[in-house]
């Protein structure tokens, strides 16, 4: 709960390899660019947002599905929050398959600095998302920054305000004493501007 996971820096390279970046240079000297200002997902608001979400949607046109599907788990397994916000509203955007998804929810496990962010993707596109908030809730390996989020998000979405299971509530008591982040909160805002910038109710494109 408390420990986040290592760096494997070929999974990082690998994320940079994606069609989400492209090569750039500063200084004189090359790097990879990121193709929309993930800075900008942060918050998901503002009057650049659509310009921004216009641009990983481009993408959608230009490449394979497969290779698409598999860009965005590239972003999800590298521990870098910069590729998380990516990968998050490129599946919100309506590009999600069973992978991408599985991979997602493997990320909210694991944790990340925008645990919030990644929940509140789940919530977003995920109709199944009650029954796998309830498993991560009740694993005490699934991340603290992504427990609080989770749990709050059952409440205000679907209801549930009471944590099911002995296991589940000390995880969640847990979490919520080591959380300075206000990680709930954060993910029940990003949930509202998720529907803000792509619709009230999901739109699968794939």
């Amino acid at each position: 709960m408390r420990d986040f996971p290592g760096i494997d820096k070929e999974a990082e390279s690998a994320a940079l390899r994606t069609v989400f970046f492209t090569d750039g240079e500063f200084e004189g000297r090359p790097y990879r660019a990121s193709r929309a200002n993930y800075l900008a997902f942060l918050s998901l608001r503002g009057v650049e947002i659509n310009a921004e979400i216009g641009k990983l949607r481009a993408l959608f046109a230009e490449h394979p599905v497969s290779l698409l599907e598999q860009d965005v788990i590239c972003l999800l397994t590298a521990r870098n929050w910069r590729f998380h916000n990516i990968a998050c509203v490129v599946l919100a955007a309506g590009f999600i398959a069973d992978r991408s998804l599985a991979a997602l929810w493997a990320c909210i496990h694991s944790g990340s600095w925008t645990s919030p962010q990644l929940v509140a993707t789940a919530a977003y596109v995920d109709s199944r998302y009650q029954q796998k908030a309830r498993e991560l809730l009740a694993d005490h390996s699934t991340y603290f920054k992504s427990i609080v989020p989770l749990a709050e998000i059952l409440a205000a979405e679907h209801g549930l305000t009471e944590v099911e299971g002995d296991t589940a509530f000390a995880n969640l008591q847990e979490a919520r004493a080591i959380d300075r982040d206000n990680s709930g909160a954060i993910g029940i805002s990003w949930l509202a501007n998720l529907r803000g910038a792509f619709g009230s109710s999901f739109v699968r494109h794939t």
